[in-house]
């Protein structure tokens, strides 16, 4: 794993901006939906003592323009992972998890925003590893 491109990639995305433009790309087709002065940064690290995890997340965001309000994790990824899935699973768990502590600790009663993560590979070779969770996952048909 390249750490010098990781980082670089790491510093590029931290960037309101480009950091937006990846979810309007993805999710608008390109539109300009997402306004980068509507980012907030997040606490990156993924630590949750419960499940024992020490783990931190490229870049996540905040996001909140009075209509939309939601929280965007980027994970660069410069090799395959096989793991990559649960991982981002995980992340949006803690993410979750994050939120209503805070809800609670607040004594706010409302919807948590949605979280939205991708996962932005940076290598030719095709990715070969599963893309979503349903991959990994051996479902008895009963239960589909």
């Amino acid at each position: 794993m390249n750490k010098s491109k990781d980082k670089t990639m790491k510093e590029f995305l931290e960037n309101n901006a480009y950091f937006v433009d990846f979810f309007n790309a993805y999710f608008f087709d390109g539109e300009k939906v997402l306004k980068a002065k509507n980012c907030e940064e997040l606490d990156s690290e993924m630590n949750d003592s419960h499940m024992n995890l020490e783990k931190h997340v490229d870049v996540i965001r905040k996001y909140n323009d009075g209509n939309l309000y939601s929280a965007f994790i980027i994970e660069n990824q410069s090799c395959v992972d096989a793991s990559m899935v649960v991982r981002a699973a995980t992340y949006e768990f803690v993410a979750y998890d994050r939120m209503l502590k805070k809800l609670k600790k607040n004594k706010v009663e409302e919807k948590l925003p949605m979280v939205h993560i991708l996962v932005f590979y940076t290598v030719e070779k095709l990715w070969n590893a599963a893309r979503q969770l349903s991959e990994l996952v051996e479902v008895d048909e009963r239960f589909k």
